[in-house]
C-alpha cells in the first residue's frame, strides 16, 4: 500500500512478463486478481503501465502473482517478488501432470488376483493402511519409467525394477507396475503414514531424460508425467 509510481511501473512489467510466459494477457490477470466487478475506467492498461494504478489494485495484483507465478515474477522484478518457494516438483506437476492414466489396482486376496481398476478413476482413491495395491498405467509411448511418492511436500523415489532398481522398461498401452521376476504384479502397501499421498510415474524414451529425487522434471527433458492421488486411512 506504500508503493511508489516507479514500483507500480515495475509491477506492470512483471505482470506483462507473466502474461507472455503463460500465453494470457495483462487484462486477464487483472480480472483474476481484482474480480470482474471492479470498475477500472476506460484506459486502465495505460494507467497501469504509467504506474498510476490505485495502490489497492496494485496490492491485489501483486498478491495474485505471488501466489500463482512467483518464480517467473521474481526473475523479472526481484525487488518486488522474493521467491522462497522451493517445491520444484510440485510446481512442475501442477502445470504438466497427466491425469486419469495412472490408477490404483487392488489385490483380491481370495483369488490371488489383481482387481482391474475402474475406467473413470476418482480424483483421490482411498486405501487403508496395510491394504495391498499396485499401479495400472496406460502409457501412450514405449520407454523407461521411474516412480516417486510425494508426501507432505517431499518427494521420495519408489523403485519399479527388480532388486529395487529405480527404472523399468515399459510398453505402449496398459500394464501393471511394479512387476516381479515372473512378470506378475508386485504388491505394494503403506503401513505407517496416513493421509494424502501422490504417486508419480515418469516416462521417457531415454533413461538419461528421467528425473531423479534431486533433479525434478523440466520442459526441456521431454518426460511424460502420470499421477494419481491416494488417501490412506486407519
Amino acid at each position: 500500500m506504500q508503493t511508489t509510481e516507479e514500483q507500480r511501473k515495475i509491477l506492470y512489467i512483471a505482470t506483462r512478463a507473466v502474461a507472455d510466459a503463460c500465453d494470457t494477457s495483462v487484462e486477464e490477470i487483472m480480472d483474476a486478481a481484482l474480480g470482474r466487478k471492479v470498475l477500472m475506467g476506460t484506459d486502465y492498461i495505460s494507467t497501469f503501465r504509467r504506474g498510476k494504478i490505485r495502490r489497492s489494485y496494485a496490492k491485489l495484483i501483486h498478491a495474485w502473482i505471488s501466489e500463482n507465478h512467483a518464480a517467473n515474477a521474481s526473475t523479472i522484478a526481484p525487488s518486488l517478488f522474493t521467491w522462497q518457494h522451493t517445491d520444484a516438483w510440485g510446481d512442475y506437476l501442477k502445470d504438466y501432470a497427466i491425469q486419469g492414466t495412472l490408477r490404483i489396482a487392488r489385490f483380491d486376496k481370495s483369488m490371488n488376483l489383481v482387481q482391474r481398476p475402474r475406467r473413470q478413476p476418482k480424483p483421490e482413491e482411498t486405501l487403508r493402511l496395510g491394504e495391498e495395491f499396485c499401479f495400472h498405467l496406460d502409457s501412450d509411448i514405449d520407454g523407461y519409467a521411474v516412480a516417486f511418492q510425494r508426501y507432505k511436500g517431499k518427494t521420495h523415489p519408489l523403485p519399479l525394477g527388480l532388486n529395487d532398481e529405480p527404472s523399468i522398461k515399459i510398453n505402449l498401452g496398459e500394464q501393471f507396475l511394479p512387476i516381479d521376476e515372473t512378470g506378475r504384479p508386485e504388491v505394494l502397501s503403506e503401513t505407517e503414514d496416513a493421509g494424502h499421498h501422490q504417486f508419480i510415474i515418469c516416462i521417457a524414451d531415454d533413461c538419461s531424460r528421467l528425473p531423479t529425487q534431486d533433479l525434478p522434471p523440466s520442459c526441456e527433458r521431454v518426460v511424460a508425467i502420470h499421477v494419481t492421488q491416494v488417501k490412506f486411512v486407519t
